[in-house]
């Protein structure tokens, strides 16, 4: 049988590890590693952890289990080892000699499961590599004897540990056919808070306009990732816990495997942090790989993708008009622009502002303003973009921060770089909130192009 390559390991002989207690449900964690070890060619190490590893029995029923594997094809190695059962094959599995953890969902470590899981969930999280816990060994043995495709749900959060469960998933490719749905949870305050909107948020589910933003980002990222890999993706917004809603999700696409990345928190800091990973663990009821942040090779350097949608931020000063025209030397033919001025909600023509309670009269002044504001940035837009195929957007955002509205309405236009002057500050943000650019570099997730002042 032809073997595979997973996520290339670092040595060719790198090894799978079964952990087993000899039960029904180890029996057929085995039989799932004794398949992917013959898929990927590699060895197979069949380990039993005991108190007492001498104990009468031991050791015939760790060969009998061994011989019923060789049977299967495998090329299995007999590891018996003393002490708890997690610990030893934490300490056993190293990143450069093994690649892969396969446990059943069963066995429990003494009277502390309640507080610290139970041998696969502790396993799972500490293993500096992937750790396999299966609950039905069926579709990976069709799977692997290429009867069929294996459906995969990838829990996403846009996180380098999620990046990392992505790159592993994409990898079982090498074994057979996949079919990839990638999900992704958010809380809506969140969202609010990073791309704006009305004060109210959704109980249920994501706003329109946020669940639109959400999914194209989703889409971008994974496609970044992913390549040529087909997949479909998931976005849902959700105020309780990610993990119980991401369990529900792959049981609604009938997922055979849920793959997840681990922050691999230690000791008492795992009871001070919630994780993803240990929920799907308890909750899923499908088998579950947890990939650990360690499993990705280190790639050389590389050229970042080119830049395809600008926001260019202006106060109407000098420095931000110059900052425009550096914004359109950024994109080539099919990139776009967006112009953006802040303008404080109060905000009134002449440099004035409401004072008082609001009513008609104000706002039809205030919105008279919003469109002398939005025509200002329209003749900005240079002559030439057009021809050069470059599309220009222009959106006033109202808000009283202006770097935090500069930073929102990037996040909706999916910026691919922030374009901004240095002391493009003036009227009433000048000396109460100092440099603008300033509080967007500190602040925003996004590339920032920042454009000096000229010297005199």
């Amino acid at each position: 049988m032809k073997s595979a390559n997973l996520n290339r390991p670092p040595s060719q002989t790198a090894r799978l590890l079964c952990g087993t207690d000899f039960s029904a449900k180890a029996k057929h964690a085995a039989d799932v590693a004794t398949v992917l070890a013959q898929r990927l060619g590699a060895p197979l190490e069949l380990t039993h952890v005991s108190v007492i590893p001498k104990y009468p029995g031991v050791r015939e029923d760790l060969r009998a289990e061994a011989e019923r594997l060789r049977r299967q094809g495998a090329l299995v190695e007999e590891v018996l080892l003393s002490g708890s059962a997690d610990e030893e094959m934490v300490k056993r599995v190293q990143a450069g000699t093994h690649r892969l953890v396969v446990v059943s969902s069963l066995g429990k470590r003494a009277a502390t499961r309640w507080l610290l899981g139970s041998v696969s969930e502790r396993t799972a999280e500490r293993a500096t590599v992937p750790t396999l816990v299966v609950r039905d060994a069926a579709p990976f043995t069709a799977w692997a004897r290429g009867e069929r495709s294996l459906k995969v749900f990838v829990a996403f959060n846009f996180t380098v540990t999620s990046e990392a469960a992505l790159g592993w998933a994409k990898g079982l490719q090498a074994i057979g056919p996949c079919e990839f749905v990638v999900g992704y949870v958010d809380w809506p305050p969140e969202q609010r808070s990073r791309l704006g909107g009305p004060e109210a948020v959704p109980l249920s589910g994501n706003a329109p306009e946020v669940q639109q933003i959400l999914e194209r980002d989703l889409k971008a990222r994974v496609t970044e990732l992913f390549g040529d890999t087909p997949f479909r993706s998931r976005v849902e917004g959700n105020w309780g816990r990610p993990d119980a809603r991401l369990a529900v999700m792959a049981d609604e696409m009938r997922a055979d495997l849920i793959v997840v990345g681990s922050h691999q928190y230690r000791g008492f800091e795992r009871l001070w942090h919630t994780s993803v990973s240990r929920g799907l663990l308890h909750r899923a009821a499908t088998s579950v790989a947890v990939v650990p942040l360690s499993t990705p090779q280190k790639r050389g350097a590389s050229i970042a993708p080119a830049v395809r949608r600008v926001l260019a931020a202006t106060d109407f000063s000098d420095v931000a008009g110059q900052a425009i025209t550096h914004a359109y030397s950024l994109v080539r033919s099919g990139g776009a622009v967006r112009l953006v001025h802040v303008m404080h909600p109060h905000a009134l023509p002449q440099g004035k502002y409401l004072q008082g309670v609001a009513d008609r009269r104000f706002e039809t002044r205030h919105a008279r303003h919003l469109k002398t504001a939005e025509q200002k940035l329209r003749a900005l837009i240079p002559v030439e973009a057009a021809g050069l195929g470059i599309s220009t957007e222009v959106e006033v955002v109202e808000h009283g921060e202006p770097s935090a509205g500069i930073g929102q309405a990037a996040e909706r236009f999916g910026a691919d770089v922030i374009c901004l002057g240095s002391h493009g500050h003036s009227g009433w943000s000048a000396g109460i909130v100092g440099s603008v650019a300033q509080k967007v570099i500190a602040t925003s997730r996004r590339p920032l192009f920042v454009v000096q002042p000229p010297v005199d």
